[in-house]
């Protein structure tokens, strides 16, 4: 919650797709479950740190995001999830994976294909001139662009 990036977040899918249980609810049952704040060795970042998506009415969207201080905790935890619902299909079926970081990794390559897609447009589109010549109002040739005198 704090925009702090040195966070590893687990990606979680699964939950019921309903308002109750509440967020501190889910996390609670999460926490019970697997051992997050007893077991010292998967450094969770604590209660309050799980991000539960829910969309305009408040109905949990079937996934959620856990907080761990690091990579090796973050995937132990995955390793139980994963391990614990396989031909168990009382809770539904939660299942974990590691939630690729977005602020580092995705947004700049994002931009460079973007740019370099506009250059390709830009390329096969006609060729234009940096200042197109345009008539001026008195009908008079000006290489002013849009101004006119």
């Amino acid at each position: 919650a704090c925009g702090n990036m040195s966070w590893t977040q687990v990606y979680i899918t699964g939950l019921a797709k309903s308002l109750e249980p509440s967020d501190e609810e889910i996390e609670k049952f999460l926490d019970h479950r697997y051992g997050l704040a007893s077991d010292q060795s998967v450094l969770w970042a604590g209660s309050g740190t799980t991000l539960v998506k829910r969309d305009d009415n408040g109905l949990c969207r079937g996934f959620a995001f856990l907080a761990f201080y690091s990579v090796g905790g973050a995937s132990i935890v995955i390793d139980r999830i994963n391990a614990a619902h396989e031909g168990n299909t009382l809770e539904g079926d939660l299942h974990a994976e590691l939630s690729k970081p977005k602020a580092r990794k995705e947004r700049p390559e994002k931009k460079e294909k973007h740019i370099s897609d506009l250059r390709l447009r830009r390329q096969r589109g006609a060729p234009t001139r940096k200042h197109p010549v345009i008539t001026s109002s008195d009908k008079k040739r000006t290489n002013l662009g849009n101004k006119t005198k």
